[in-house]
């Protein structure tokens, strides 16, 4: 008996709602158009002109009033008429013929749908309403003032469907369905597993939102094929796509490589699906049934896009420490840690120790172009060096590396006391993996390492080489200059002066010569300088 009653409100339900009469009121110096039903529903509006006339489309009603014409002749309003559409039983069109062309207000007023006409009129007028007014005849509508109904464009997605008002309690999720279907004049089949009941009040909302909402309530899903949705558990609906037949498709890819997309598309294959990558035409060959190739289609779509790019531009260069200072660095971070190496290459394949700590800072300058100028002065007065400038461009989230130095090679033995050249890379090395963020602003994911060759160690045979080593990350701006500073090295430097040809006279030249050795500070620099390749 309470499946009958909750079946029966349903399909009171779905007749929606009732328009049952129209009011003309005075309401200051406007007119208000009050359309009258017994439950909510959905309302457009427009105007048109020659006449002026004020339309309103009522979606989901059903009225006594269709066909009808009535004289208002008050309030601005001279006429209103109520008309219907064949192809859409539920949608009802009310015109309002004006005696001029007002500007107007809408507002909903609980069942009600209210259009306030800003006439200006001072003067009041009695208060109308179809009950007991006068019908007058609706003529043929000619060609020229056919107006079709109002179809709004919804985007892809957009649940839609007549709006619907239920009020359930324990109600069988079969009885609903069976209502629904109905209601929406479709076809709807329930699995086998589709049982059990369902708690649920919903205000004038579209069917096909309504019928989502009940069964995600319930547990179950559905699906929609041409004329029918399926309901069942989203397991038996995903083995009920597993039976359909097996295609195969190609999916060539633009900018992604198949290796890195083939393990992705692998985790959306069903138990009897494949996929094999043809490196020759940089494809996916996919072999599935017909629902998973719509979504791995998808997926190619959102996932085959170009990977933007970042031009990597950087400077080394070598200055005096006094005048590092001058150089218009402005420092975020200091005094952040680096690992300094200290390696014996010739003392076999051991691996290098931690001999101590040195420091380092990161900063930003305003302008390269700045720097260039400072560092060229400095350069002629022998207080700087540039080291390297060496360019790079890498992709978005990739790593990038730029080293600059030299190699050499030096005889060692290994395990057998075979006599081999190890070779040895000394100088600067950086990488770098860039990420692009919405703002165009780009994150760098740094690690520099600042390697030099102790001379004297390698003249006596055994060359040992110092590393300093830094890991950061920094945000930049696009086209703005980061800084790794702080890598200072002490340089001993000896001159020998005194009186030409006597200073070389042995054991009595050092009567006619002096020895003068200076201390020196150089602070290693690296500038980097991320743009975006657009």
């Amino acid at each position: 008996m309470r499946n009958i009653l909750i079946l029966t409100l349903l399909i009171s339900l779905a007749s929606g709602a009732v328009i049952s009469n129209l009011h003309v009121v005075s309401e200051g110096v406007n007119t208000k158009l009050l359309i009258k039903a017994d439950a909510p529903f959905v309302a457009n509006s427009f105007t048109l002109k020659n006449p002026p006339r004020i339309v309103v489309d009522c979606s989901g009603v059903t009225s006594s009033l269709i066909g009808k014409k009535f004289s208002v002749n008050r309030g601005g309003l001279k006429e209103l008429s109520v008309t219907g559409f064949n192809e859409q039983p539920d949608l009802i069109r009310i015109v309002g013929t004006m005696d001029n062309d007002y500007s107007y207000l809408t507002l909903t007023e609980g069942n009600d749908f209210a259009v306030t006409i800003l006439t200006g009129l001072v003067s009041t007028f009695p208060n109308w309403q179809t009950s007991g007014a006068d019908i007058l005849t609706i003529p043929p509508t000619t060609t020229s003032e056919v107006v079709p109904p109002v179809v709004k464009t919804k985007p892809a997605g957009t649940i839609t469907g007549r709006p619907i008002s239920i009020d359930l309690e324990n109600a069988d999720i079969l009885t609903v369905l069976r209502a629904l279907s109905e209601y929406a004049g479709i076809n709807i089949v329930a699995g086998k597993d589709v049982k059990g009941t369902v708690t649920v009040r919903l205000h004038n909302v579209p069917w096909r939102q309504a019928l989502d909402i009940i069964l995600k309530a319930s547990g179950f899903a559905y699906r929609e094929d041409p004329g029918v949705i399926r309901v069942d558990t989203a397991e038996n609906l995903n083995k009920q796509d597993y039976d359909l037949p097996l295609s195969s498709k190609i999916y060539k890819l633009e900018f992604a490589t198949p290796t890195k997309m083939l393990n992705k598309i692998e985790a959306m294959l069903s138990p009897k699906g494949k996929a094999n990558i043809d490196q020759r035409t940089n494809s996916l060959v996919v072999t599935e049934v017909d629902p998973i190739h719509q979504r791995i289609q998808q997926l190619v779509k959102l996932l085959d896009t170009p990977t933007p790019q970042v031009e990597i531009q950087c400077k080394v260069i070598d200055v005096d420490a006094s005048h590092s200072r001058g150089l218009g660095i402005s420092w975020t971070l200091k005094g952040l840690e680096s690992r300094i190496l200290r390696a014996d290459v010739t003392s076999g394949p051991e691996e290098s120790s931690i001999v101590g700590y040195g420091i380092f800072n990161i900063g930003s300058i305003p302008s390269l172009a700045q720097l260039n100028a400072i560092v060229s002065m400095l350069e002629e007065s022998g207080k700087a060096q540039t080291i390297s400038t060496p360019r790079i461009s890498a992709v978005d989230n990739e790593q990038a590396s730029i080293l600059g130095g030299q190699r050499f090679g030096i005889p060692t033995r290994d395990m057998s006391g075979n006599m081999v050249i190890q070779f040895y890379t000394v100088g600067t090395k950086l990488e770098v993996t860039p990420h692009i963020n919405s703002l165009e602003e780009i994150t760098m994911e740094l690690h520099a390492e600042v390697s030099e060759l102790d001379r004297a160690s390698a003249l006596a045979g055994k060359p040992i080489i110092t590393t300093s080593e830094a890991d950061t990350k920094v945000l930049v701006k696009d086209g703005h200059t980061v800084v790794i500073g702080g890598f200072i090295r002490r340089k001993e430097a000896k001159s020998v002066t005194g009186i030409p040809i006597l200073k070389s006279i042995p054991i009595l030249g050092a009567l006619f010569r002096e020895t003068t050795t200076s201390v020196e500070d150089r602070e290693l620099l690296i500038f980097i300088t991320p743009t975006i390749i657009k």
